[in-house]
């Protein structure tokens, strides 16, 4: 098969975040996670390239570059989700990881095949610990981590030279967990203004993936549209925006393209 150039690639991430910020979803949907998108977009490039092999040490080094960089810009975010406890341990390991991230090009072979395989453990017990949760919020915080540790972990393996298809495999699965364990959950109602002759207000009350109520409405005052109107999918785009769920579906959906 051949290989998918980044511009493919980007452009479909591009194509992906316009759609889950629809023209439906309230302005103050805009929120942190693209820098996490851009991690997983930024390593499935990488897998994607190494995968059809020919490539130089040199270009492998700056694959690794891109990834250091990415991984640097989504810190912060991954960082405002270090106060839920059970989550707490894998978010400080996602942190711990980004720092070491940074000294990849310069780990001795031991050194790295260690760190390999440690990141490579810790993103597979963050993913076990998510399915075993029932708490909303800590796992979209635990979300995060996940979102950090198998592209650390699969950027280490590429510069180890170990294989990551197993690890691949189960990158998806936890994306697939995230996407279907914390997804929006919504219920719609007439609005108190419907019975005017003039007002058509059906309002949405939606359980975000972190556990927040956030409601939703359509509202059309004398046949102009003011909010909405919501279809299944926008109504999901808004009530997941800003969360991990949000992110697990962008990388998921490029996997699948």
């Amino acid at each position: 098969m051949g290989r998918k150039p980044i511009r493919g690639l980007a452009a479909a991430a591009l194509a992906v975040t316009m759609a889950v910020s629809g023209a439906a979803t309230p302005a103050h949907a805009a929120d942190g996670t693209v820098p996490v998108q851009r991690v997983g977009v930024t390593v499935l490039q990488l897998m994607n390239m190494f995968s059809d092999g020919g490539f130089t040490p040199e270009e492998i080094a700056q694959l690794v570059t891109d990834a250091i960089g990415a991984v640097d810009d989504a810190e912060s975010v991954v960082l405002t989700h270090m106060d839920a406890l059970a989550a707490a341990p894998w978010l400080g390991a996602a942190r711990a990881h980004i720092v070491e991230f940074h000294d990849i090009e310069i780990f001795e072979e031991e050194t790295l095949w260690d760190w390999a395989m440690a990141v490579s453990h810790d993103a597979e017990v963050a993913a076990a610990v998510f399915n075993a949760m029932t708490d909303r919020k800590a796992r979209n915080d635990l979300g995060y981590a996940i979102h950090t540790l198998y592209p650390i972990a699969l950027t280490a393996r590429v510069k180890a030279g170990f294989g990551t298809t197993t690890l691949m495999r189960h990158y998806r699965d936890a994306l697939q967990s995230i996407v279907e364990e914390i997804k929006p959950t919504c219920t719609s109602a007439p609005g108190e203004l419907d019975p005017h002759p003039s007002i058509y207000q059906v309002v949405h009350t939606c359980t975000a993936p972190d556990g927040r109520q956030v409601v939703f409405q359509d509202y059309q005052y004398f046949g102009e549209w003011r909010d909405g109107p919501y279809t299944p999918e926008s109504l999901l785009n808004a009530a997941g925006a800003g969360t991990s769920w949000a992110v697990a579906r962008t990388v998921l959906q490029l996997m699948d393209n």
